[in-house]
């Protein structure tokens, strides 16, 4: 099978392992001697023998992209020559997410600071809505709230930090999203230095391109400060191992292999990982697809609708369902949800998962060779080590491995504001959901979840991921306080 580590045993075969359905609990006979000769990984300097150094959060509205004026290629053909084509020069017609920027610039030189030239530099995370955070800096700006993203081949930082800092531009063009609204200046600067870790262990790198984008939003959805994005002038550049589960991220020169996880070929196309993997329809056949591994998509899939109008069969049965509009580059962006029979990465198999299905294909969505983006919800489960030089990545299971697939529950869409992102507000409320059905309107402030106040909005957002529970809002209205009980159930 397409993806299993050829270190399996001789004479055995691989077996694919069932991993998540939705009443699926725990199940100890998981790692069969079929497949705990696969090799995982280790940061250098460790023994195969030992412990891995490193051992092993939920879903935004997906498909969040925008379009950057520039070249036509509708004539090229093949994904290889257009990834080429866009690779050439950031003046050509680039694709950018709205988490992520999927943009094909050139390689920089850089320069390494610390100890990481002699071992790994590993340093503490946060995962908020399964986004990565870690603090960082840009050249000598103040610690800054960085996410790490495999989905994007440039760097990007606010328009706010930019101006607090002194950044010079070197160019612009313009972001035209998959919303409905207005363009949205990118601009670009050179020779740019960004850091992370702390003042004992920190990785530099010089000499670097990045970009310059407004992207506020994406801490109004997540509720904590999104400074900036750092994408594959550090993947490219590491061995990079991140541990959702005990919140580490390791950065290395090389990696060796460890027991317990399995090594997955990956292409690196434009500075970007992509896999084969394989989408189950519910008669049980399998359909093969390219996808972005992308650990800035907060969701466990997303899939483009050219590709399912390619495939009926896969949600064949199944009805999507419609969920809140959200806002991006270019405005509003309207999606839908459907829980699909399974996803196969590997050996590894996920059950009823649920993916994000876009209503417009636009940015990298529109062609048709890319079947969509492999997100956050499906990485988390893993420790993943990222291994950009031998087009691998690593995937060593842990603690989550089990967990179902769960999309919001309420109908409710809720957001923060600056400058403090603790005011959480309802933005929209499904028709005919809990949330509806318990009287919430837009513009309510929610003041606590069962009495608790002060919770971070992607922490309220887990709550509200929990079929068959009650949880009680606390709401603001007009000056006035009263709470509402929400009956959770599942809407996809």
């Amino acid at each position: 099978m397409a993806g299993v580590s050829s270190r399996l045993c001789a004479g055995t075969e691989p077996r694919r392992i069932s991993l998540v359905s939705l009443e699926t609990t725990r199940t100890p006979e998981l790692l069969s001697n079929n497949v705990s000769a696969v090799e995982p990984l280790c940061p250098s300097g460790t023994s195969p023998d030992a412990p891995a150094a490193l051992p092993s959060d939920r879903v935004l509205a997906a498909g969040r992209f925008v379009s950057l004026v520039g070249e036509n290629i509708s004539k090229i053909g093949t994904l290889r020559e257009t990834l080429t084509s866009l690779a050439s020069g950031w003046s050509r017609r680039l694709s950018l997410r709205f988490f992520t920027a999927v943009l094909f610039l050139a390689s920089p030189w850089f320069a390494i600071s610390g100890s990481i030239k002699k071992s790994p530099i590993t340093i503490p995370i946060t995962v908020a809505d399964n986004l990565v955070y870690a603090q960082g800096r840009i050249n000598d700006s103040p610690s800054l709230s960085v996410v790490l993203d495999t989905g994007s081949s440039v760097s990007i930082v606010t328009p706010a930090v930019a101006q607090q800092i002194g950044l010079r531009t070197s160019g612009s063009t313009q972001a035209a999203g998959i919303g409905h609204g207005s363009n949205q200046s990118l601009q670009f600067l050179e020779n740019a230095t960004l850091q992370l870790g702390g003042d004992h262990s920190v990785l530099k790198l010089d000499g670097q391109r990045i970009a310059i984008l407004p992207i506020g939003y994406v801490a109004d959805q997540v509720g904590l400060r999104t400074q900036a994005f750092f994408g594959s002038n550090v993947f490219k550049n590491f061995c990079v191992t991140v541990d959702y589960e005990h919140r580490l991220a390791t950065f290395a020169r090389s990696c060796s292999p460890c027991g317990g996880s399995e090594s997955i070929p990956i292409k690196i196309l434009s500075d970007t990982p992509f896999v084969r993997a394989e989408v189950v329809a519910p008669d049980g056949s399998h359909v093969t697809g390219l996808f972005l591994l992308d650990s800035g998509t907060t969701g466990a899939l997303i899939l483009s609708k050219k590709f399912l109008l390619a495939h009926p069969q896969i949600t064949a049965g199944r009805t999507p369902i419609s969920t809140p509009s959200v806002t991006a580059v270019g405005g509003k962006i309207e999606q839908k949800l459907v829980r699909i029979a399974g996803l196969d990465v590997g050996r590894f198999h996920f059950n009823h998962i649920i993916a994000a299905v876009p209503e417009s294909s636009a940015g990298m969505l529109a062609n048709s060779e890319i079947a969509g983006f492999i997100g956050a919800e499906v990485l988390r489960r893993f420790t993943v080590t990222w291994d950009y030089a031998q087009e691998r990545m690593i995937l060593l299971p842990n603690s989550d491995l089990y967990d179902g697939f769960e999309a919001d529950c309420s109908g409710l869409r809720l957001t923060v504001s600056p400058p403090d992102y603790t005011t959480i507000r309802v933005e929209a409320v499904l028709p005919s959901s809990p949330g509806a059905k318990a009287g919430l309107h837009v513009g309510d402030v929610v003041t606590a979840l069962d009495g608790k106040r002060d919770m971070q909005l992607w922490r309220i957002a887990e709550e509200l991921k929990k079929p068959g529970t009650s949880p009680v809002l606390s709401i603001r209205r007009d000056h006035k306080d009263f709470q509402v009980t929400l009956h959770l159930r599942r809407l996809v």
